[in-house]
């Protein structure tokens, strides 16, 4: 048995340890319910279908080859950057709107979430600064 898809054969096994652990941490809790029982099944399908993917050879090859795709490749891109410009968007509005109704009501709990997410706006602006200085240099 040889993996051919590491990357695959990674995902595969991580979902079906995640399932695993789902599975028993409702049933060790007690209330294991369908929700949980739908989401173990779907994990443990996913799963099972990326490991047998990556342990065959022509699967494998169509995999990589897909991923190497150059419109794929653009497209993922394209989403992950228009995701970025989304999540910046948001966690500024919503700092702006929680600092705002924590003043309003006095409340410093709001507040504080407020400044948590503006943290994630920082942390956000800061990891666009970062990459742009380093592709700047190394492109």
């Amino acid at each position: 048995m040889r993996i051919y898809h590491r990357k695959n054969f990674k995902l595969g096994l991580w979902s079906l340890l995640l399932s695993a652990g789902l599975l028993a941490a409702g049933l060790w809790r007690g209330n294991f319910d369908w929700k949980d029982g739908a989401l173990s099944a779907l994990l443990a399908l996913l799963g099972g279908g990326n490991l047998i993917r990556s342990l065959s050879r022509e699967k494998s090859r169509e995999d990589k080859l897909e991923e190497l795709d150059e419109r794929n490749r653009l497209v993922k891109l394209k989403a992950q950057s228009q995701a970025y410009h989304i999540s910046q968007f948001v966690f500024l509005c919503g700092a702006s709107a929680l600092c705002a109704l924590g003043k309003w009501n006095g409340s410093m709990l709001w507040v504080g979430a407020g400044l948590g997410l503006l943290a994630a706006f920082l942390f956000a602006l800061s990891a666009d600064f970062f990459t742009w200085m380093y592709y700047d240099e190394h492109t």
